[in-house]
């Protein structure tokens, strides 16, 4: 487990997943950075530790963490951590949600986590995208971004909104044909893509998509200005409206 410690005033952000910060766990990880979070990171490789300090986090976010890096008892811990008052969000990944290998079907985060997962392979990989568009008029994550040009995935988890969640992103498939006279159809189904839920005490969030390639697809790019962070010796640069995005997010479920 790597540690990030930029205040000893607030609790820490756990972040598990995403390869290692060498590969896609970059991009989130140097966002927490930048926004000044403190967080520790570990990565796909490593099991989730055992004698984990839970009082000291009030976030922790998986990323294509796989399951068969938790014990029972471990999952166990993560729902009573939500369960007292903290926070958990899942990010979408080959092996976040139901997956390729079936990774968090029938385990008690189905009961944590916002959304019903599928009982089998729920991973929808799109070769022409899905656009983006927020569900709720009036949002936190959603409110200071310009949504007029929105941005375009390449893959998501297929997920289900429990009844007393909140859907704050949707998404629409795009068909181009080049064929018919409109270049581009918009698909009318939409897709829940990003949900918000209450555990008891706890805040929970189920984000359908990765923050990394492929699945983050053009999103990454999202907005005219060029951001660049260095982060850890190397660097990331994104459009405006993805980092924007990211960090609205974060700040959304660590509050």
């Amino acid at each position: 487990m790597q540690q990030f410690a930029q205040s000893t005033e607030q609790k820490r952000i756990l972040f598990c997943g995403d390869d290692n910060l060498d590969r896609a766990a970059i991009y989130l990880a140097a966002i927490l950075y930048q926004q000044r979070y403190s967080f520790d990171y570990i990565p796909s490789t490593e099991n989730f530790p055992d004698n984990l300090p839970f009082d000291e986090y009030h976030l922790i976010i998986f990323s294509d963490y796989p399951r068969h890096n938790l014990p029972n008892q471990h999952l166990e811990f993560i729902e009573q951590f939500v369960r007292n008052g903290s926070n958990f969000l899942m990010i979408g990944g080959w092996e976040s949600f139901t997956g390729q290998q079936k990774e968090y079907t029938d385990t008690i985060l189905q009961d944590v986590l916002p959304v019903t997962m599928q009982p089998d392979d729920d991973r929808v990989n799109l070769s022409q995208g899905c656009i983006v568009l927020p569900a709720q008029k009036h949002h936190p994550i959603t409110d200071n971004i310009d949504w007029s040009q929105p941005g375009i995935i390449g893959g998501y988890n297929h997920v289900v909104s429990k009844s007393k969640s909140t859907t704050i992103l949707k998404g629409n498939h795009l068909s181009i044909d080049l064929k018919k006279e409109s270049a581009v159809i918009v698909n009318s189904a939409e897709i829940p893509l990003l949900i918000e839920g209450l555990y008891h005490k706890g805040k929970v969030g189920a984000l359908a998509f990765d923050l990394a390639p492929h699945w983050i697809g053009g999103l990454v790019d999202w907005g005219k200005q060029r951001i660049r962070i260095d982060f850890n010796g190397t660097f990331i640069e994104v459009g405006s409206l993805y980092q924007q995005f990211v960090s609205n997010l974060i700040a959304h479920f660590y509050k």
